[in-house]
């Protein structure tokens, strides 16, 4: 079951086990013909990535509603430790207000007794609003169910 908490009122935790090893489910983050398989709160939305997976390099994700609306999310990657940890600045536009200058760091723990399963702690800070959070909140876990689906059929 999902868990997703918010941390003082402009940080966001959501903690995910998925039944796939730690490798695999970091190659979905980085690699863009595996992101954009999953990454998108929703099924149906067609998803196009741009991913230079370097400290400094920076990344572009556009998902696009059956609708024809567009939402955009744009950073820079800060940290980069495969295949344990990811932290990237986070920009967005699109449908809902702009995002500008927040931080996300996901992080990627083995579980299970052989390292079959991995835990993933996803960290989103400094929303400018609670409602921008909660927002967020929303799309995480509904991307973190996708990734669960990919996983499963990967």
């Amino acid at each position: 079951m999902p868990q997703a908490e918010a941390i003082a009122p402009l940080e966001l935790i959501v903690n995910r086990t998925f039944n796939a090893p730690r490798e695999r489910v970091f190659r979905a983050w980085t690699e863009a013909a595996q992101l954009d398989q999953w990454f998108a709160p929703a099924p149906g939305r067609a998803v196009k990535s741009s991913l230079d997976v370097r400290v400094g390099g920076a990344y572009r994700i556009e998902m696009r509603n059956a609708d024809g609306q567009v939402y955009v999310a744009t950073g820079i990657y800060r940290e980069i430790e495969p295949p344990q940890r990811l932290v990237f600045t986070w920009d967005a536009e699109g449908a809902m207000e702009p995002v500008k200058d927040t931080l996300v760091t996901v992080e990627f723990f083995e579980a299970g007794d052989a390292g079959e399963k991995t835990q993933v702690t996803l960290t989103h800070q400094n929303f400018q609003s609670a409602e921008m959070r909660d927002r967020h909140e929303h799309g995480w876990t509904g991307c973190l169910d996708q990734l669960q689906k990919f996983a499963d059929n990967a």
